[in-house]
């Protein structure tokens, strides 16, 4: 019997990797007649650079950048297909993490992604895949275009860098002086959400609350979204937009996900040229999955918490979506912390398991290995052998 294993981390407590080594042990304790083949995914957030490292072949290189209060952090890249390739995860310069108790989305910068992205650049790759999860920030991604080169002005004529506080502040915007390379190269952003960059569904109302932003703020943050808006599309001097005025200009505040990363995926889109992908899908091809399921019996996911939303673009529901479109019969399992509201069951989804049910939070994030490791056990000893 062979059981690909594919969860995602458990925030704060299960590393994806960590799971398939405790769920592996759990088996070996009652049944000696299953192979397991591991694939830690992750879609497009904090953790998906060490999940393509674990299924690919790669190398990491280390970088030191601006965090988004403009500290000095250790970032980390990673090239792959012969270094013609780079893998960015943003969080590792615009994080919540770092700036754990400072959050603040109108002083916070994407400078840093930016200061990643010319490293990558100068190894000369052809390619750059950003992941957008886990930001701290509400930028619309001008503080990685500044890093790149592109100039922002001000009511006096000066140049500056834009935070999320300062967006209305632009009055023009010189997009030529961008580094030389950039138009040669294939920009993707990972991003596991697809809300436009402005108004109720935008970037500021829905995740910088998440970030530090009260009501007021929020308000204002929108209001600068709408401002980088219209003067993008006022802008001539852009790799994304026709140089002739004639053509139809493209509204890239509109695009789903734009408002990833609290607009970092509106500069892809609008400054850089590049594209959006839905993360897990993403990650499910560079990893190969619909090869690797065909001699399975079983699929094995997971994350820390599980309800409706897990089904909707991330890790749980993008593999559930492959699995269907494959049309192999193969049931899926999920393993969580914690289980949320279901509005409605896939039929492919065979057994929900909620590992920590009835414990502390406390004690569930310090106990989840032994949890999955006995979870797993139960799980396995009602499964039928296969000769």
């Amino acid at each position: 019997m062979k059981i690909l294993l594919a969860p995602d981390s458990f925030k704060g407590s299960l590393s994806a990797q960590d799971f398939c080594t405790s769920f592996q042990k759990g088996a070996a304790k009652v049944r000696d007649d299953v192979t397991f083949d591991f694939l830690p995914v992750a879609d497009g957030g904090e953790g998906t650079l060490q999940c393509l490292l674990s299924a690919m072949q790669g190398s990491i290189e280390k970088c030191t950048v601006k965090n988004s209060l403009y500290e000095d952090v250790e970032a980390l890249v990673g090239f792959f297909e012969n270094k013609k390739t780079a893998v960015i995860e943003a969080a590792y310069a615009n994080g919540l993490p770092q700036i754990k108790g400072r959050e603040n989305p109108e002083v916070t910068t994407t400078f840093g992604v930016g200061q990643m992205i010319d490293f990558a650049i100068e190894k000369g790759v052809e390619k750059i895949i950003l992941t957008l999860g886990g930001s701290s920030t509400n930028d619309c991604g001008l503080g990685m275009l500044s890093a790149l080169g592109a100039v922002f002005f001000n009511k006096e004529n000066k140049p500056f860098v834009p935070a999320g506080g300062t967006l209305s502040d632009i009055t023009k915007i010189d997009l030529t002086k961008l580094h030389d390379r950039i138009k040669n190269i294939s920009f993707v952003g990972m991003c596991d959400v697809k809300n436009p960059l402005c108004g109720e569904n935008g970037c500021s109302y829905i995740f910088a609350p998440q970030k530090g932003a009260d009501p007021q703020m929020v308000k204002r943050l929108d209001s600068g979204c709408r401002h980088v808006a219209e003067i993008f599309s006022q802008n001539d001097d852009t790799y994304a937009q026709p140089s002739n005025s004639t053509k139809q200009k493209t509204d890239f505040s509109l695009a789903e996900g734009a408002g990833a990363a609290g607009g970092l995926g509106f500069a892809i889109l609008a400054g850089l040229g590049g594209t959006l992908r839905s993360g897990i899908d993403m990650v499910l091809d560079l990893c190969n999955f619909d090869e690797r399921i065909k001699d399975c019996d079983y699929i094995v996911t997971g994350e820390g918490s599980f309800d409706y939303q897990s089904l909707m673009g991330k890790v749980i529901g993008g593999i559930i979506d492959r699995v269907e479109k494959s049309q192999k019969k193969i049931s899926v399992s999920v393993f969580c912390g914690k289980l949320g509201r279901i509005e409605s069951k896939p039929q492919i989804l065979s057994d929900i398991i909620e590992i920590s049910k009835g414990q502390e939070l406390s004690y569930a994030m310090t106990h989840a290995k032994e949890n999955l490791e006995t979870s797993a056990q139960t799980w396995l000893k009602n499964l039928p052998y296969h000769t």
